[in-house]
């Protein structure tokens, strides 16, 4: 809806210019002809020629009036005409540079996605003191810049603690300190969207070590409506999969370690052939092989029962 209000403005707008042309030129057109006449009624000389050369340089002279008044109108009141009059080939230069930029940015492959993990998580202490943690995040702030040498990004500069690097080191040793007597897990990521050949930009996030899921408590779960229908089976324990990573995230686990759940492959296959043996609804539940802290590993049992059963 706000798009096609702002296309209706743009519309009027140019609506009106085209109006205010043609009502200025008609105006000064009507004088033009009034002057006109009235010259060559009087049959008014001009630089001693004879009236009917007299009358074509009125005519002429006031054609050239309209032009320069309703340009100057305009360059009056518009920036926007004075800008694309005396600024053309400057406008022109950007154009090009900014499709040059889009075509860059549509054609580069994307190495890292806003919020993509750069490396591995790492435990932080939070009761050491403040300086140690930040001296710590420094440390590993530099071996990040490091490792991006072997990437097809930017390089960092020689000294990669700019001052953003150092805002972003201190909110995060900040953070960390907040989670005492809890440590902390940083996890290094990408702030935006990373290209080719682009600049890489490296946030530190920190979630808590906390617990998420005591042993045996349910994680996740996914009803199915019939046992007997194999590919049904199968669809639901992929569902199921999915809803124990959405749940562990969902819990302040880093994605990047909900990524990966375990849950052995003879546990799948002893759940599919429970399913398929069952009859009537079916919930099939993912819970906690033990306690389960936010650092991993998101180990899981799959048990089957019948819907109505606890």
């Amino acid at each position: 809806m706000n798009v096609s209000l702002a296309l209706a403005a743009v519309d009027l707008r140019g609506a009106a210019t085209i109006l205010m042309i043609v009502i200025v030129a008609g105006a000064i057109a009507y004088f033009g002809d009034r002057v006109g006449h009235i010259v060559g009624r009087r049959r008014m000389t001009l630089f001693n020629l004879r009236p009917k050369y007299t009358s074509t340089i009125f005519a002429v002279g006031f054609g050239m009036l309209i032009a320069i008044v309703v340009v100057t109108f305009f360059l009056v009141i518009s920036s926007e005409v004075r800008q694309a009059v005396f600024s053309i080939d400057k406008l022109d230069t950007q154009i090009a540079e900014l499709s040059a930029q889009r075509d860059m940015l549509l054609g580069a492959p994307i190495i890292f996605r806003a919020g993509d993990a750069i490396t591995q998580p790492f435990i932080v202490k939070s009761t050491d003191p403040l300086p140690v943690i930040e001296r710590e995040l420094g440390d590993l702030f530099v071996a990040l810049a490091r490792v991006s040498q072997t990437l097809p990004v930017q390089p960092y500069p020689k000294n990669p603690l700019t001052g953003p690097a150092q805002a972003s080191i201190q909110a995060a040793a900040l953070g960390i300190k907040s989670q005492a007597p809890l440590d902390a897990i940083v996890v290094p990521e990408a702030t935006e969207n990373i290209i080719r050949g682009g600049a890489l930009r490296i946030g530190l996030r920190v979630y808590p070590n906390k617990l998420l899921y005591r042993k045996g408590e349910t994680i996740a779960s996914v009803g199915v409506a019939n046992g007997q229908d194999r590919d049904e089976d199968r669809t639901a324990l992929v569902q199921l999969i999915a809803n124990i990573k959405l749940g562990a995230i969902s819990h302040e686990m880093p994605p990047t370690i909900a990524e990966n759940p375990i849950t052995s492959l003879d546990a799948i296959d002893s759940s599919l052939a429970a399913l398929t043996s069952s009859h009537g609804p079916t919930v099939v539940r993912a819970v906690a092989a033990n306690d389960i802290y936010a650092v991993g590993p998101l180990t899981a049992n799959l048990v089957v029962a019948p819907a109505n059963v606890p």
